[in-house]
């Protein structure tokens, strides 16, 4: 205020750095933040055709082809229809694409790894997902707001823990004749442990009950008023043992089995021959 000179702030200095650097890499300018209609409407030349950040201590910084702008934003409310077309943003609710066309494509592309076991893990994953995502937006509470889109994403990646050795380019792996029983038990393993396992320590016990009547068979869209057109109850035979909360337990693929989690870790016992520290 005092000198009337301006200092440039963490944008000006990012961008600076990118065009002067001599790399053929790409360089990548994200804004994962909110959109400030003032702030934004003031980035409309850098946005543009003339792709030039035009500070306001008079100096113009160029950009080069191997640099790209992108924003990743909640929402579009305050950005106007002009900043939109400038950088070629699609805008996808999650409501809208929800989270079926995340499963399909999953499955689409395990179908070339399993053959017919990828049809089974499709149905059961459909199944289980709608009913569970359809009880959590119902009657589960998040700590933090989730969306079912990403809890959706959260199963296929536990999922996908179970079968990612047996993906391999280089070698062939053998496919043991029992992987339609582990996957069967590897998607209900991941459901509880993405989707339920989000929830708060009030709501984590009612979908424990939820899902332990699916176990059952039990029609949860009627007991439960789910509201899922086109339910029909799928029939799930699966043995977990003794248990108090399925979230005591842990699938063992290998042995094709539920142990508590406990009992996955080996008994500590403190040496006779050490120091007390």
């Amino acid at each position: 205020m005092d000198s009337g000179e301006w200092s440039d702030g963490v944008l000006a200095i990012k961008i600076r750095d990118c065009a002067e650097s001599q790399t053929p890499d790409r360089k990548w300018i994200i804004f994962d933040g909110p959109v400030d209609a003032v702030w934004v409407e003031n980035m409309n030349t850098v946005l543009d055709d003339n792709k030039k950040l035009c500070l306001n201590s008079g100096q113009i910084i160029k950009l080069k082809p191997t640099m790209t702008i992108m924003f990743e934003v909640e929402d579009l409310s305050v950005a106007s229809p002009a900043t939109v077309s400038r950088c070629g943003m699609v805008l996808l609710e999650p409501q809208q694409l929800g989270h079926t066309p995340l499963i399909t494509s999953y499955c689409n592309d395990l179908e070339k790894l399993l053959g017919k076991t990828a049809e089974v893990v499709r149905g059961l994953m459909h199944y289980l997902s709608d009913a569970c995502l359809a009880f959590t937006n119902m009657a589960g509470r998040f700590p933090v707001p989730t969306d079912p889109n990403f809890l959706a994403n959260s199963m296929l990646n536990m999922f996908e823990c179970y079968v990612k050795d047996w993906r391999s380019d280089e070698v062939a792996v053998k496919i043991p004749k029992e992987a339609e029983e582990m996957c069967t038990h590897a998607v209900i393993f991941a459901h509880i442990w993405s989707i339920g396992v989000a929830l708060d320590e009030t709501t984590r016990p009612k979908f424990d009950a939820f899902f332990q009547d699916i176990l059952l068979n039990e029609d949860v869209n009627a007991k439960y008023k789910l509201d899922l057109p086109h339910f029909e109850v799928r029939k799930i035979s699966v043995k977990l043992g003794e248990f108090k909360s399925l979230f005591d337990l842990y699938f063992d693929r290998d042995k094709l089995t539920w142990i508590n989690w406990l009992k996955t870790i080996p008994p500590f016992v403190v040496p006779r021959d050490v120091s007390y520290a």
